[in-house]
């Protein structure tokens, strides 16, 4: 039986004969005839404010609410008074620092021992550093030192604690180091008066002393390995309530907010700054989205001209002012985000957003008329309005997909029957819904408008969720912490191809997201991992480039592959995913007329079963490994079930 993988191009036939319990797979690779150009911006990524994706998972700072938004009786921080001090903590207004209020703590006795305030469920790691401040003033007239103490457990022998002696009556931010004497997950930290005083505190900080300009030195690295070629920042649905301009400047006196998307405390630290050192320190592209939910033109124009313009605008001298002379390279703009849900702050008809992307484009490229821009997308009827009307002001219009996995990781026996059970078409549904946004995008293209032909398709969110309640699987802490698979990498992999295919149309596409929410990144409060999405990604990203080059095929419904080409060193990749639960695979290729290769190489991400995943600080279940191998033209190569393989060949010539 012959099967065409994608409507529009030959990809890999597959002859099948059965051998004992396996399979024999002939595929064809048609390297004379090479498709399009593969974008890079294929493997890009997306982080958002929400959850730990960019709080404790890409920033460092371990304290939650550190600027004390929140009220001590519904806050990380509780009132510590053991033997009943005459002791008050309250939120005030006088002593207003960052946003509207101070917490103040005030001792009105010396009765009893240490009182104030602490935050547990704190992780650190035995022997490593961590750095802090506060900044403090007393409101009146008062010599009391201030203990700030770090303990790691109950003795009063575990843990450190600095005596602040020279507070007071204006503010001054009061440096601290500690070392932890122990690994947990359940430290605290607190501040304490023994005698009486009336003490104002703006806002604490403690991070790990090999923080990299404020961000986890252990998720930077991951996120290298990912090596995305650009990053969507900062939503999502948390955009359409963000102002960019709460988030610049001196990051102690940014206000903190409670974010409406989301539902949580937004400190404003990791504002567009902070976005673009990220970048720089990962070596992605930036890609920004302005609100235009709740937000104005204005604003976004403001912002364009914060990133792009000279310090000679006054946007621009203010990032100057804020340590940051030379304007950002910051070419792709998004226009908002998934503006057609009612989920969304600020929603609108197709037909008023299209006025409004307009308006905002037009006032964008007033600051910058350099900039490219992503509108907001989705099938159906809101395309149908969207390109032909403002096909002229984008450059790529937007799609977004989520499958949801519905099962609870660790996976219980009876779900993990039902998942393997269900998997040949489970595995399918990702590409499916990338097919859905693809073919409703390409039927829209060759009829005579020019405009709207030079438009692309950016997929700038795709993965896979649990379901949409936010509550962790079970190794997970903060929301939406849904765990990947094996089965979700393979998933996602033939997901992945499918966007490959679609290099014609398809020039964007970002995985949703990249740390700990939905992530392909998983941190604790104190090691990293990458999951088994995050192999896939990380391992086609460094081999799966360049030029789509198709594949006859016919057989095995259980292979998906691709294949691209590297002219410009002659490297040939391609990727074999045996998505079967049960039967390994057999592979010989075969290419026309006489090809021959100076040397292969060849990686594999497999693992014990389909529910296989990855907790940080455990050794992997799932990863990527060099195959020993030995492969040869017209030989059988080996795909074990449930796996994913590449294969790269290098200096590839036809004659």
């Amino acid at each position: 039986m012959t099967r065409l993988l994608h409507s529009t191009l030959p990809l890999l036939a597959l002859a099948t004969v059965v051998i004992g319990q396996a399979q024999e797979t002939r595929l064809t690779v048609q390297l004379d005839q090479p498709r399009s150009a593969i974008s890079p911006y294929l493997y890009g990524q997306f982080i958002e404010h929400l959850g730990r994706c960019i709080h404790d998972g890409v920033w460092a700072e371990i304290l939650r609410d550190r600027k004390f938004l929140l009220a001590p009786t519904n806050s990380p921080w509780i009132v510590v008074n053991p033997d009943g001090a005459a002791l008050e903590v309250f939120h005030d207004t006088a002593g207003a620092y960052a946003g509207d209020h101070c917490l103040a703590l005030w001792r009105r006795d010396g009765k009893g021992g240490p009182a104030g305030i602490r935050q547990g469920d704190l992780g650190l790691v035995a022997g490593k550093e961590y750095l802090g401040y506060a900044i403090l003033a007393y409101a009146s007239a008062s010599q009391a030192p201030v203990e700030i103490r770090l303990a790691w457990g109950e003795d009063p022998k575990d843990g450190q604690s600095v005596r602040l002696d020279q507070v007071g009556r204006e503010y001054r931010r009061f440096p601290f180091r500690f070392r932890a004497g122990a690994t947990t997950d359940s430290a605290s930290l607190s501040v304490l008066l023994s005698q009486p005083a009336y003490l104002w505190i703006a806002c604490l900080s403690l991070m790990p002393a090999d923080n990299v300009k404020g961000m986890r030195n252990d998720t930077l690295d991951l996120i290298r390995k990912l090596n995305p070629p650009i990053t969507r920042w900062p939503g999502g649905n948390f955009v359409s309530g963000y102002n960019w301009k709460d988030a610049i400047g001196d990051r102690d006196c940014r206000p903190p907010l409670w974010e409406r998307a989301w539902n949580a405390v937004e400190d404003n630290d990791f504002g567009l700054d902070e976005f673009m050192a990220f970048c720089a320190a990962v070596g992605t592209e930036p890609y920004i989205a302005v609100n235009t939910g709740l937000g104005s033109v204005e604003s976004a124009a403001d912002e364009v001209e914060y990133a792009t313009g000279s310090s000679h605008t006054p946007w621009g001298a203010e990032r100057a002012r804020n340590g940051h002379s030379k304007p950002y390279a910051v070419r792709w703009w998004g226009v908002g985000n998934e503006m057609y849900g009612d989920w969304q702050l600020g929603s609108v008809s197709v037909e008023r957003y299209a006025i409004r992307h307009d308006a905002f484009v037009a006032a964008m490229k007033a600051r910058q008329p350099s900039i490219q821009i992503i509108a907001v997308g989705a099938p159906g009827r809101w395309n149908d309005v969207m390109l032909p009307r403002c096909a002229a002001s984008m450059d790529l219009l937007s799609g977004h997909h989520y499958t949801e996995r519905k099962f609870r990781v660790p996976l219980t026996a009876e779900d993990a029957a039902t998942y393997e059970r269900n998997f040949l078409v489970y595995s399918d549904d990702v590409a499916a819904g990338v097919r859905r946004l693809v073919t409703d995008f390409r039927q829209r293209r060759g009829q005579g408008n020019a405009t709207l032909d030079r438009v692309r398709l950016a997929i700038d969110e795709w993965g896979i969720v649990r379901d949409w309640n936010p509550a962790p699987d079970g190794p997970g802490i903060g929301p939406f912490e849904h765990y990947y698979t094996l089965g979700d990498a393979i998933a996602a992999g033939r997901a992945l191809h499918e966007l490959l295919r679609s290099a014609d149309v398809v020039a964007m596409a970002n995985w949703a997201q990249t740390v700990n929410v939905i992530g392909a990144i998983k941190t604790s409060r104190n090691f990293a991992c990458l999951d088994p999405v995050g192999h896939l990604l990380a391992l086609y990203r460094a081999q799966v480039g360049g030029t789509l080059v198709p594949v006859t095929s016919a057989g095995s419904d259980a292979v998906d592959a691709v294949a691209a080409w590297d002219k410009a060193s002659g490297a040939l990749s391609l990727g074999l995913i045996n998505y079967s639960p049960k039967a390994d695979v057999s592979v010989v290729l075969h290419f026309p007329g006489q090809t021959r290769f100076a040397s292969a190489k060849a990686w594999r991400i497999n693992g014990p079963d389909l529910g296989a995943t990855n907790v940080p600080g455990q050794a992997e279940n799932v990863t990527t490994t060099v195959i020993a191998q030995e492969f040869a033209l017209d030989r059988p190569f080996q795909l074990p079930r449930r796996s994913i393989t590449v294969l790269r060949l290098e200096k590839v010539s036809l004659r």
